[in-house]
C-alpha cells in the first residue's frame, strides 16, 4: 500500500492518478484544509474515486494516524500549508501544521516499518540569491524569508534527523513554482489566466523583470515517482531554465489568444527576486528528465482552466 498525504491538492491529486494509472494501491488522506475552496478538492477527490484500487480518509496529517499505517510501505508527504504570502499574516499556524504535521508522519513512518518518505520541500528554503549566483545548487546555504520557506527548511532537517539517527530512507524534493491544471487559485498562472478570460486587470507586483523557473505538474510527478525508487538527500525539481513574469505572460497571451491588462503594483514581502534550478544532481542520480516546455505546459493550463469555467 502506498500512502499519499494532501492527496486532494494540486501535485498530490496528480501524484496519486498516476500511482492509480499504475496499478498501485493508493490510500490518500486530505484534511480539506479552507486555505482555498474545500470544491477544488472535492474535483479532485472525484477523479480518484473513479479508482478501485483508491481508499481515502479525511483526517489531518497533525492527527492519530497509526491505524492507518499498517500494511504502507511507501509514503508521499505532499501535505502542508501553502502560500508564502499567506504565511506572512499567520506564521504560528505554517509552523505548527507544517513541523508538527510532518514529524508525526515520519514517526508514524520509523514505528510501522515503512520504506521510504519522499518529502515535498520547496525552491522557498533557498530565500533570495543573488542572479550573479545562478543558478541554485542543493548545496547551497538556506535563507528563507517567508515562515513558509523556514518552516519547509524546518522540516528538511527533521527528515535529515530521521534519516541519520533511525535510518529511514528521506528524500527531499525541492520543487520549484509547479504550474499546470488543478493549480491552486491563489498561484500566478492562474489568477492571470483566471482575470484574462474576465477581462480583467492582472496585478503584477514589481518590475515584472524577476525571473522564474517553472515545473510543468507532470514533469514534477515524474521526480517524485523517481525518487521512490533511487536517490537520498535532497534535490531541485524544475524545468532548469528561467523566464521573466513579463515574458512569461506574452506567452499566455499567445497560448490564450487574450491581450493582458496589467496595473503594476509594489513588490510584496516574502517574494525573492529570481530563482533558477541547477538539476544536473537530480538528472545525474534520479535520472529526472523535465519534458514538457513552458508554452507548452501554460497552454495545458489555459485549456483546463477556460473548460472549467
Amino acid at each position: 500500500m502506498i500512502l499519499v498525504t494532501g492527496c486532494c491538492g494540486f501535485i498530490g491529486s496528480h501524484l496519486a492518478e498516476r500511482l492509480l494509472k499504475e496499478g498501485e494501491d493508493v490510500l490518500g488522506i486530505d484534511n480539506f484544509d479552507p486555505y482555498y475552496p474545500r470544491q477544488l478538492k472535492m474535483r479532485n477527490l472525484k477523479i480518484l474515486r473513479d479508482y478501485k484500487k483508491f481508499q481515502f480518509v479525511e483526517e489531518s496529517i497533525l492527527g492519530d494516524l497509526k491505524h492507518l499505517f499498517q500494511g504502507v510501505s511507501l509514503v508521499y508527504h505532499q501535505a502542508a500549508i501553502a502560500g508564502v504570502r499567506n504565511s506572512l499574516r499567520d506564521p504560528l499556524r505554517y509552523v505548527e501544521n507544517n513541523l508538527l504535521g510532518t514529524t508525526n508522519i515520519l514517526n508514524l513512518s520509523r514505528n510501522s516499518g515503512v520504506k521510504r518518505v519522499i518529502f515535498a520541500s520547496s525552491s522557498s528554503v533557498y530565500g533570495e540569491v543573488a542572479e550573479s549566483e545562478l543558478p541554485i545548487e542543493e548545496s547551497r546555504k538556506l535563507k528563507p524569508i517567508s515562515p513558509y520557506g523556514y518552516s519547509k527548511k524546518l522540516c528538511e532537517e527533521i527528515c535529515q534527523m530521521y534519516s541519520r539517527i533511525w535510518g529511514l530512507a528521506v528524500v527531499s524534493l525541492r520543487y520549484f513554482t509547479v504550474y499546470g491544471p488543478r493549480q491552486r487559485p491563489d498561484e500566478a498562472f492562474s489568477k492571470f489566466i483566471k482575470k484574462m478570460l474576465k477581462g480583467e486587470r492582472l496585478e503584477i507586483y514589481g518590475s515584472g523583470e524577476q525571473t522564474r523557473d517553472f515545473t510543468y505538474v507532470s514533469d514534477a510527478v515524474d521526480a517524485t515517482l523517481l525518487a521512490a525508487k533511487r536517490g537520498q538527500g535532497v534535490y531541485n525539481i524544475a524545468s532548469g531554465s528561467r523566464i521573466s513574469l513579463n515574458k512569461a505572460l506574452s506567452l499566455i497571451a499567445r497560448v490564450s489568444g487574450l491581450d493582458p491588462k496589467i496595473a503594476r503594483r509594489k513588490k510584496q514581502p516574502g517574494d525573492v527576486t529570481h530563482t533558477w534550478a541547477s538539476i544536473s544532481k537530480a538528472k545525474k542520480e534520479l535520472d529526472y528528465r523535465p519534458k514538457i516546455g513552458l508554452e507548452a505546459g501554460l497552454r495545458e493550463h489555459f485549456q483546463w482552466l477556460r473548460d472549467e469555467g
